[in-house]
């Protein structure tokens, strides 16, 4: 049976049904369940090192202005966290992979959130995001990014990470013991993604595309087409509607949700303080991890350009790396350092640090800053590596300290002050 047949087949055992509030979840295609162990990050060095665009898009120079910080627990017990926001009491908001929403007072106290929907996903997907809205104070709205399997689906014969991407939003019990009111906003479509809000009030969406252990990146070419969401960044409204002015709106064949596209993997969110602009972290496949500086309607390559190779150590479209038309990472990393949350800082607390971008490093096991001049780097520095943890999230508090999540069933969030 040829690749394309096996691809109706597999899509076809997807079946449109009602979900959770009576939409229809489609699923886009997916490949077909590899047999074998995930490689997992590919940070061992295999001597591919592509020629950047320009002096500083890798390996930038050490920074030579630092700051003195010690390091704090703030609470403990997360179990897989991927990710987690402020909410604007300054407790905390985390979503855990597995499906459980937990919030975080600032006495350091863990407490559940009860309400999520029942055909989440979480066999290797699950939940990524949990959202305040920017008006939490009053609406106690969250913004959810989290995957469920199409009903229907036979869990027999699945194919590679079978979950679809979904946002939704809900509110906040005032007791805050559970979400009501879920409704979904969107069908992402992807295998991963996150959920952030733009100055102007729309959410923007990351959406990943197939990708990892068994997969040759160019046969999956979603993030370069516009009729799908996969591999791309999307744009709605907080109640589900598109934007009149989003780039694609109105497009013959083109879904008016997308806002940018030729992504992988993004698995960090950040809006720039200044310019309003959105940030991501982007897991290559082998090297190529990467930093984009999203703007409207632009195409940022995958899987036609790129730093890095597909993990059988293969080139991808013969090593191209550059594209009239489409657009460069601000800063790639080879080997990987599989980029998580990232963070600008514009706090007090470290002069040092301010306008930065801070970037959680799983397989680096650092919390890696990038010092900037406009969207360029001009230095690097490596934090936290004598913790010797995967670091999957950085957020700036309210406080003006940096706060980080590590990885895994022993979760932490640690907070970053100056040292006296």
């Amino acid at each position: 049976m040829n690749r394309n047949l096996i691809l109706i087949a597999v899509c076809t055992l997807l079946l449109d049904t009602p979900t959770l509030d009576a939409q229809t979840i489609k699923a886009a295609a997916r490949p077909p369940a590899v047999a074998g162990t995930p490689a997992g990050e590919s940070a061992a060095p295999d001597g591919y090192a592509p020629l950047p665009a320009w002096l500083g898009q890798t390996r930038a120079p050490r920074a030579t202005k630092t700051a003195e910080y010690a390091v704090e627990t703030v609470a403990e017990g997360l179990a897989g966290a991927f990710s987690f926001n402020f909410l604007p009491d300054g407790r905390m908001i985390a979503a855990e992979r597995a499906g459980h929403i937990k919030l975080i007072g600032k006495d350091g106290k863990i407490t559940e959130v009860e309400g999520l929907p029942a055909n989440l996903w979480a066999t290797g997907q699950g939940l990524y995001e949990v959202r305040p809205d920017k008006a939490f104070a009053t609406n106690r709205m969250l913004y959810l990014a989290y995957t469920v399997l199409p009903d229907g689906a036979n869990k027999e014969a699945l194919p590679k990470t079978p979950g679809v991407l979904v946002v939704s939003s809900a509110k906040l019990a005032a007791d805050d013991k559970r979400i009501e009111d879920v409704k979904i906003l969107l069908n992402a479509e992807g295998t991963t993604g996150r959920v952030i809000q733009a100055p102007d009030g729309t959410l923007l969406v990351t959406s990943s595309v197939p990708a990892g252990f068994g997969i040759n990146a160019f046969d999956w070419q979603q993030p370069q087409t516009l009729d799908n969401n996969m591999g791309k960044v999307l744009r709605i409204n907080t109640d589900g509607s598109i934007p009149k002015d989003n780039p694609f709106a109105g497009k013959a064949g083109a879904h008016p949700e997308i806002y940018a596209t030729g992504f992988r993997d993004m698995q960090g969110v950040a809006i720039h303080p200044k310019t309003g602009k959105l940030w991501t972290s982007e897991h290559g496949p082998r090297g190529g991890d990467e930093i984009n500086a999203v703007a409207k309607g632009k195409n940022y390559g995958y899987p036609v350009i790129g730093y890095g190779h597909d993990y059988s150590g293969k080139p991808i479209n013969g090593d191209k790396t550059f594209q009239d038309g489409m657009e460069q990472p601000v800063y790639f990393w080879t080997p990987d350092i599989a980029p998580a949350g990232i963070a600008f800082y514009s706090g007090k607390l470290f002069p040092a640090w301010q306008g930065d971008l801070f970037v959680a490093g799983l397989a680096a096991k650092t919390l890696t800053r990038l010092v900037l001049d406009g969207e360029r780097v001009v230095a690097e520095e490596r934090l936290l590596g004598d913790l010797n943890v995967r670091i999957r999230g950085v957020n700036q508090g309210p406080d003006g300290a940096l706060y980080v999540l590590t990885d895994g069933a022993g979760g932490k969030i640690l907070r970053l002050v100056p040292k006296h």
